[in-house]
């Protein structure tokens, strides 16, 4: 069994608190579950605030606080569990009581009594941001704290606004840089002019234009439109110098479209003629499935996946990320691919298709005319090949970069808010195709190495051959020369050396031995030299052949 508190408080000041920071404020403040709270002040006469209140206050809306009633009772009693809790006045009355432990989980449903928008003017459509009345047990204090809601605060965002990019501070509340320009509009904030971030950063001290007077709500509650928002992590790019790397990260939070009326980059402009060419010869019948997969031979960057009115907005994008390569030392290819750290990076752009289905031409509708009519008198009549849908470019693209991870648009999303992370990832695509390139070089390096080994030891070997043949052939000489002087030695102990013809053959054969020991190696009179380590087959002595005329 717990010990069950209870505190004593005045039914003003219980009154004050509830009108101060809301009933469910009051009820977290002191641990009282939430419903015995609104039974209490019903029981005591004590008015909560209506649904809607906290939302209409926070916005500057008039509001009217409905005043304490006359009640013969001027204290309550409140059950809470925790002890040494103090209510406003100080004081602390507790007593002790054999309760069941019970823990309160009640929580409060939210009231969406209002909602508004924010409309753009230059596309007329619906913002993202949702204003949502809170109802008694949510404050503007705790609404911030929401894991799917932004408090744009008039005077804070007017602060980051000038002291950061509006890429980085849309990237702080998850949302895109458009729907930040949207509140800064709603709210009457003035934003950095284009190319206030490019002059500061060249040393030029600018002011800011002063934030005007403004009457009504200073703020706007707002959903996040990204469930996960990519901010950049200390490990990104990692792989470049600190300097290098902090150029590439400011100038992606900085990165902003081209102006429309811009000249395109020189690069573009020469090779969408090349483009032009393709679509204009493209085999594939209008409205059919058009991607990288449909085409046996890949076509050309562009050419057969984006359609003619959706190009000029690729033109811009890509003419704004090259001008931004360009300006960090890289460079643009004539085949729009692109020299990034001095490695060559590709990337893949293609509109999306919806499927529809199809609808016969005349062509094909007199094709199954004839078709019907051959088939009564021939069941072998080939039926014409007509698809059941068509595919038409629906304006919606993919960038992909990085293998298997795509730049996507989507109804509140395009990938024009995207390019700052694109930037970063064709610099993450860079380090890719340079660690492939050294990769590949390695395996060129090994497998060079490995065949020069060989041969190398195909070499030696071969060498090593060769001279065991040679020491072998000229042991076998000297070991006919070891036999020709035994054979004299023996000879000797028998032969009358007094005759001269003996003695005679001896000293030759004596001689031959000599010529026989490679030790010794004499030359003869006639055969000259004997190459002792040629093979037995090389040094046979043959007699020259006689010729008759």
């Amino acid at each position: 069994m717990a010990d069950k508190r209870f505190i004593k408080m005045n039914r003003e000041v219980l009154y004050n608190e509830i009108w101060e920071i809301s009933a469910a404020g009051t009820a977290r403040k002191y641990n009282i579950p939430y419903s015995e709270l609104l039974r209490i002040c019903k029981e005591k006469q004590i008015p909560t605030p209506p649904s809607g209140y906290w939302t209409k206050l926070s916005f500057g809306k008039a509001v009217e606080k409905t005043q304490l009633p006359e009640h013969p009772e001027k204290e309550v009693i409140l059950p809470t569990d925790n002890h040494g809790i103090k209510d406003s006045s100080g004081s602390i009355i507790s007593e002790k009581t054999d309760l069941k432990d019970e823990e309160h989980k009640e929580i409060e449903t939210e009231d969406m009594e209002e909602k508004s928008v924010v409309e753009a003017e230059n596309n007329r459509e619906k913002s993202s941001i949702e204003i949502n009345e809170e109802s008694d047990e949510m404050s503007l204090e705790d609404s911030s704290l929401t894991d799917n809601l932004n408090v744009y605060n008039r005077e804070k965002l007017y602060e980051e606004v000038w002291e950061k990019p509006v890429v980085q501070v849309a990237a702080v509340y998850g949302v895109s840089d458009v729907m930040i320009h949207k509140i800064c509009k709603s709210l009457d904030i003035p934003v950095p002019p284009r190319g206030y971030w490019a002059r500061v950063r060249a040393g030029e001290k600018l002011k800011k234009t002063p934030l005007p007077a403004k009457e009504g709500s200073n703020q706007i509650i707002g959903y996040k439109t990204y469930k996960e928002v990519k901010v950049i992590k200390e490990q990104s790019l990692d792989f470049l110098p600190e300097d290098e790397r902090q150029k590439v990260l400011l100038a992606a939070e900085q990165i902003q479209l081209t102006d429309d009326k811009e000249k395109l980059h020189k690069k573009i402009k020469e090779y969408h003629p090349k483009v032009r060419e393709w679509n204009k010869n493209d085999r594939k019948e209008e409205k059919a499935q058009k991607g990288f997969r449909n085409y046996s031979t890949p076509p050309p960057f562009l050419a057969g996946v984006i359609s003619n009115e959706t190009l000029p907005r690729v033109h811009r994008i890509l003419d704004t990320l090259y001008r931004q390569i360009e300006l960090l030392g890289g460079s643009v290819n004539d085949d729009l691919s692109l020299i990034i750290r001095n490695e060559r990076v590709t990337l893949k752009v293609f509109e999306g298709q919806d499927e529809v289905k199809h609808e016969l031409t005349r062509q094909e509708a007199q094709e199954l005319v004839v078709y019907e009519d051959k088939i009564r008198h021939d069941r072998w009549a080939s039926k014409p090949n007509i698809r059941k849908y068509d595919y038409i470019f629906n304006g919606k693209l993919k960038v992909s970069i990085l293998n298997n991870k795509y730049f996507r648009d989507s109804e509140k999303v395009k990938i024009e808010s995207r390019l700052g992370d694109m930037l970063i990832d064709l610099y993450e695509q860079s380090e890719v195709v340079k660690k492939k390139r050294e990769a590949d070089e390695e395996a060129k390096r090994k497998r060079e190495e490995e065949i020069r080994l060989r041969e190398e030891r195909e070499k030696l070997y071969s060498e090593e051959a060769d001279k065991t043949a040679s020491l072998t052939n000229i042991a076998q000489d000297y070991e006919v020369a070891c036999k020709i002087r035994a054979y004299i030695e023996a000879l000797e102990l028998r032969a009358d050396l007094s005759d001269e013809a003996t003695a005679e053959w001896i000293e030759w054969a004596k001689k031959k031995a000599d010529w026989f020991d490679p030790i010794i190696a004499r030359e003869d009179e006639l055969f000259g030299r004997r190459e002792h380590e040629k093979s037995e087959e090389q040094k046979v002595l043959k007699k020259p052949r006689g010729y008759w005329w």
